[in-house]
């Protein structure tokens, strides 16, 4: 497998190399041959349309308290398109799921999707 190829193709289709198959580098051509084909298989258009699975991804990834997968997973949703009030919906979706304290740990994604939408 041609790692430096196969990081173009992810460049080119959504922007960046993913975690994961960066990671997976280090366990050999194997193993990253299938996390690329898992990715391939997972982000690609199927019944469920990519804004909304993006949508999903950065509800469990609020819910994880992960804010850096959380911005990335926005990014990703406001390429296909989401708009503002939707991404809103999914944060007060988490906040009703996880209570008021999810208020301090949404805040800075309010504000880094308030960034994201003014440039448009």
């Amino acid at each position: 497998m041609d790692r430096k190829k196969l990081q173009e193709e992810f460049k080119e289709e959504i922007g960046f190399v993913p975690p994961g198959v960066m990671v997976s580098n280090a366990f050999g051509d194997d193993f990253q041959k299938i996390i690329s084909e898992y990715h391939h298989e997972i982000w690609r258009e199927g019944v469920i349309p990519l804004k909304y699975r993006y949508l999903i991804a950065l509800a469990t990834a609020v819910f994880d308290e992960n804010e850096s997968r959380a911005k990335l997973e926005m990014n990703k949703a406001i390429k296909y398109n989401a708009t503002k009030e939707e991404i809103l919906e999914v944060l007060k979706q988490q906040v009703w799921m996880k209570g008021a304290p999810t208020l301090l740990q949404i805040a800075p994604l309010v504000k880094y999707m308030g960034s994201k939408f003014n440039n448009k």
